[in-house]
């Protein structure tokens, strides 16, 4: 069938793929690099706190030029490291508290001790026989203040939480001298416990976020006109965000899809640009930059009176094609048929063409010859192959 025709077409180079594996490999890297950063300010607090911190290893960056691959192993390594780091500061963190628990224990012990007096043996008078006996206040156990105390000291151990506050707290129970008292400085370090999970688990769900926006950002990178949305997950990352919001997720990956769709597309018109010429058809200079846009792009055939109109639809990945010829000629229907089998057998080898730089066009319309008349086209839209010729200096000179 020879008349006009449409389909679809699918782009799939090496270099499309590796610019697309490049970007989310950089996307992954950007996001390891931020809860890495995260690790390194925890350690600067332990370190300011208990005076030592296991060291923290980063591994070497990817270099300037590195590929996916290398993007990816050095994102990996990252997390890897980062995830190692974490540990070790865990580890630090709970020996840390360990130890200040037990000279906190010492400390209690030491104050028992201060207050044990020895006792003399004292008889009692008649009078003082028969008073009312005062009760003794019942003696502090220790040891279960101790462990009551103990566990609460574990529990902050792997809590982001004010050390002087707790340390302050500690020592009223060291010099209380009733379970009431203590009851309630335990009651009050309670609260500072549960200030110090929900401290915690906003400092981690901020650190997760940043790393999420923070990869957001990298895959935008490239991305042209997607300067508001980096505006706004920088004024997220700034604010401490706590969650990625889903409109900004669809965003980023609507953003990202068009810039891919716009790549294929450019990458199409470059394509048929240059199947076009290697067929005999005259592409003019305006050829490639209506095919871009919205208008349809128009090849004469060789010197003849006839020629092709494509387009690729705006916002989709479709394409149309179709014989054309001038309007300053006459022709009959035989004519118009020739024409059409010729732009028929001139569609297939572009077909094949294409193929060769990663271009699939799928024919799935085709009407047959006949069925339209041969569309009209104003002479001057068709460029002669003297116009051609005299327009390559000049696009060439604007080239350099």
């Amino acid at each position: 069938m020879s008349g006009p025709k449409g389909g679809a077409y699918h782009v799939e180079t090496a270099e499309q793929r590796e610019a697309r594996m490049l970007r989310d490999a950089k996307a992954a890297y950007a996001g390891a690099e931020s809860r890495w950063q995260d690790v390194v300010s925890r350690r600067a607090v332990l370190l300011q706190v208990a005076g030592s911190a296991p060291a923290c290893e980063r591994p070497a960056p990817p270099s300037a030029h590195a590929d996916s691959t290398a993007y990816t192993a050095a994102a990996q390594a990252l997390q890897a490291a980062t995830e190692q780091a974490a540990t070790a500061l865990s580890a630090a963190r709970e020996e840390a508290a360990q130890s200040a628990h037990a000279a906190q224990v010492a400390g209690l012990v030491e104050s028992v001790q201060a207050q044990a007096q020895p006792t003399t043996t004292h008889r009692a008078s008649r009078w003082e026989s028969t008073r009312p006996q005062t009760p003794e206040p019942a003696a502090v156990d220790r040891d279960r203040v101790n462990e009551r105390l103990g566990r609460r000291i574990r529990d902050l151990a792997t809590l982001d939480h004010d050390p002087t506050r707790v340390q302050e707290l500690v020592a009223d129970i060291k010099r209380a001298g009733s379970e009431t008292r203590i009851d309630l400085l335990l009651n009050e370090l309670d609260l500072v416990i549960t200030g110090s999970r929900a401290a915690t688990a906003r400092r981690e769900a901020v650190a997760a976020t940043r790393a999420e926006l923070t990869a957001m950002r990298a895959r935008l990178a490239e991305v042209p006109a997607a300067d508001a949305l980096r505006d706004r997950i920088s004024a997220l990352i700034a604010a401490d965000a706590t969650a990625v919001p889903d409109d900004l997720i669809a965003a980023v990956d609507a953003a990202v899809a068009q810039a891919d769709a716009e790549a294929d597309r450019q990458h199409v018109v470059r394509v048929m640009h240059r199947a076009l010429q290697e067929l005999g058809y005259v592409v003019g200079p305006q050829f490639s930059t209506d095919l871009s846009g919205a208008n349809a792009a128009l090849a004469r055939n060789g010197s003849s009176h006839y020629g092709v109109k494509v387009r690729l639809e705006p916002g989709s990945n479709r394409f149309t094609a179709q014989a054309v010829r001038s309007d300053a000629v006459i022709t009959t229907a035989d004519e118009d048929a020739a024409a059409e089998r010729v732009f028929c057998d001139a569609l297939d080898k572009m077909v094949e063409l294409a193929k060769r730089d990663g271009v699939d066009l799928d024919v799935d319309l085709r009407h047959a010859p006949g069925a339209y008349a041969v569309q009209k086209v104003a002479d001057d839209k068709l460029v002669k192959p003297s116009a051609a010729r005299a327009a390559k200096p000049a696009e060439k000179r604007r080239t350099l």
